[in-house]
């Protein structure tokens, strides 16, 4: 095998490549959430399909389909700073209490659209219960947008187990309140039909256990992918000739440089902690602290922007 074909088997993709496709993808797929979220919710308010039921109009805050709708395009809403701020800074990393968020919207969604095509769909017909209405954008769009965002795109922390309980809280809260108030105070009707399928409380323990299982799963998905984009990022960092050098000095200085390039006025410094230790496992360097690595990168970062006092902090 040649050199230049060996060369092009091991090929490694630029970190940076990696991370602004996932901040692009995530970007535009929010914005699609939000908008077909807004949009159906006043559809249904101001009742444009003209139903004749208690859960039309403003009734249709009492279902579960839009109040789960409503808080994935919250947790959407919360993503779109960080990700524009990521383009403008080229630093493509969502705090963990944003993902968290985005993991307890995606679940609730998840749900109804397993619960739409196990029980809606049989009974009205699956034309009916995913693509007619409001149930196209609530049922379908939605959901598959979501879950694919969760899954792929907005991959920058791993999911504790433990937050697999968060993630089913907004259900057991609803399925409180609908106890409450539909067999208890009958101020809503049992518009989900629970009592002519099985009796509440067995359909209440049925309806968390689906939520657990649809939690555990998004969370093993999105693990699965978050352990995949590391991988990448590291194996650049770690194996890639933009950063093959003598001496760790001058791999740093390369980092510090493209990190400058997206700096602007009054903007705090960075040290890209994660990625300096890289580079430092790669150069084995003992005998280097690193906190005399991150004085190196900051010089250079220095140099290159022409500021002498600047805020740090470490990334």
């Amino acid at each position: 095998m040649s050199e230049m074909q060996k060369e092009k088997t091991t090929k490694i993709t630029n970190a940076r490549t990696i991370n602004k496709m996932r901040c692009i993808v995530a970007l535009i797929i929010c914005s699609i959430v939000i908008i077909l979220t807004v949009v159906s919710l006043i559809l249904n308010i101001i009742n444009f399909y003209q139903e004749d039921s208690p859960e039309a109009g403003i009734g249709t805050l009492r279902m579960y389909t839009t109040l789960s709708n409503i808080l994935a395009a919250l947790a959407a809403s919360i993503c779109v700073p960080f990700q524009i701020e990521g383009l403008r800074k080229n630093r493509f990393k969502l705090p963990v209490w944003v993902v968290e968020v985005m993991y307890v919207g995606t679940c609730g969604v998840f749900l109804t659209l397993v619960i739409a095509l196990a029980t809606i769909a049989p009974n009205a017909g699956f034309v009916y219960a995913m693509f007619e209405r409001s149930n196209l954008f609530m049922h379908t769009l939605n959901p598959i947008f979501i879950i694919l965002l969760f899954t792929v795109a907005i991959s920058d922390a791993k999911i504790k187990f433990n937050r697999i309980f968060y993630s089913i809280i907004p259900t057991v809260i609803y399925g409180l309140l609908y106890f409450i108030l539909a067999f208890v105070a009958n101020v809503w009707r049992d518009h989900y039909h629970i009592q002519d399928i099985m009796p509440w409380p067995v359909a209440f323990i049925a309806i968390l256990a689906a939520a657990f299982g649809l939690s555990f799963l998004l969370r093993f998905l999105h693990n699965l992918t978050n352990v995949h984009v590391k991988k990448g990022i590291e194996r650049y960092y770690k194996e890639s000739p933009d950063y093959k050098f003598e001496k760790i000095t001058n791999a740093i200085a390369k980092l510090a440089k493209e990190e400058s390039k997206y700096y602007s006025q009054g903007d705090e410094i960075y040290i890209p902690v994660d990625i300096i230790k890289l580079l430092s496992e790669r150069y084995n360097t003992d005998t280097l602290p690193l906190d005399i690595q991150y004085d190196i990168y900051l010089e250079n970062y220095l140099l290159n922007i022409h500021v002498k006092e600047p805020k740090t902090k470490e990334k």
